[in-house]
C-alpha cells in the first residue's frame, strides 16, 4: 500500500453530542467531555493538545446540555478558536448524525475526535504525521471491554512506519464490535481519524441515503461502510495510552491506570 501525499490540517471536529446515560452515576446530567482527571476536563486537555500541535479552528458539535458546553469554553484561553455547531435531533440520532450537521461548516480536510478521550500527545501526532489524507487511529489490545475493532484481511502485509517499530499501518476492511466472517481484528478504534472532504462527502451521502428517524448510526458504522468501495488505512500504535470514558469502570481505570501512565510519559 502506497501512502498518499497530504496537507497541513488546520482544523478539527471534535463530538460532543451525547447524552452520557452510562456515566450518570460519576458525572450527573453534565456532558462527558466536561469530566475531569486530575483537576482538569478531558475537552480542556483535548483542546489544549489540538493547539500545540497547530490545529487552528475546532468545530465543536454539541447536542445534550449544549449550554454547560459553551458557558465552560467561551472565555478559555491557549486554545484553538472555537465554532460551535448543535445538533438538534441529538437525543434521537448517533454520532454519525453529529458529524453530518457540520458539513455546511468544513471547506478542508480535518481531523476528528470524539469528546470523552482521555490521550496521549503522541495519538495527535501519529494521525497528523501519517502521510495521507485519510487514516483512522488504533491501537493494540486495551482489555476496556468495550473495544470496537478495526478488521482486514487474514493474510495482509504490515507495513511497518520507521519512526517507530510497534506502529503499522494497513487497509480497513470493517470496523465493528462483533466479529466479521474472512476478516481478523487488526486493532481497537481509538477515537481520532484524519478526515479528507473528499471522502467526507462520501460518508455524508451514504448517511443522507439510509436517514430515517430515530437514526442511531455511528460514524465509525458509516466508515466501514464506505470502506467497501473506498481504500481507507488504519494506522496502529501498538503501545498507545488511551482511553474512552463511558462508564464508571472506564472512569476508574483512566484514574488508576491511564493518567499515570500518561503523566509518568509526559512530564
Amino acid at each position: 500500500m502506497k501512502k498518499k501525499k497530504f496537507s497541513k490540517i488546520n482544523t478539527a471536529v471534535i463530538l460532543a453530542a451525547g447524552m452520557g446515560i452510562r456515566l450518570r452515576e460519576v458525572i450527573g446530567f453534565c456532558p462527558k467531555g466536561l469530566l475531569e482527571i486530575n483537576g482538569e476536563s478531558l475537552i480542556d486537555r483535548s483542546l489544549k493538545l489540538l493547539k500545540k500541535e497547530g490545529i487552528e479552528k475546532v468545530i465543536f458539535v454539541t447536542g445534550f446540555q449544549n449550554e454547560l458546553y459553551y458557558n465552560h469554553l467561551k472565555n478559555q484561553k491557549n486554545i484553538p478558536n472555537l465554532e460551535f455547531v448543535h445538533s438538534p435531533r441529538y437525543a434521537e440520532t448517533g454520532s454519525m448524525h453529529s458529524l453530518y450537521v457540520a458539513r455546511n461548516y468544513l471547506r478542508e480536510d480535518f481531523l476528528l475526535l470524539e469528546s470523552d478521550l482521555l490521550y496521549e500527545a503522541y495519538a495527535l501526532k501519529s494521525v497528523l504525521n501519517f502521510e495521507g489524507s485519510d487514516v483512522v487511529l488504533s491501537s493494540g489490545k486495551t482489555g476496556s471491554k468495550d473495544e470496537v475493532y478495526i478488521y482486514g484481511e487474514d493474510n495482509e502485509k504490515f507495513v511497518v512506519l520507521e519512526s517507530k517499530s510497534d506502529t503499522v499501518f494497513g487497509e480497513i476492511k470493517a470496523i465493528s464490535k462483533h466479529p466479521r466472517k474472512n476478516w481478523s481484528i487488526k486493532g481497537e478504534l481509538v477515537g481520532i481519524s484524519k478526515i479528507s472532504l473528499s471522502f467526507f462527502s462520501f460518508m455524508c451521502s451514504h448517511h443522507e441515503a439510509n436517514l430515517i428517524f430515530p437514526c442511531n448510526y455511528h460514524y465509525e458504522e458509516c466508515i466501514s461502510d464506505v470502506c467497501a468501495g473506498e481504500k481507507i488505512p488504519y494506522l496502529r500504535v501498538d503501545d498507545l495510552i488511551w482511553t474512552e470514558i463511558d462508564d464508571q469502570s472506564h472512569y476508574d481505570r483512566a484514574i488508576k491506570e491511564i493518567y499515570p501512565k500518561i503523566t509518568k510519559k509526559e512530564f
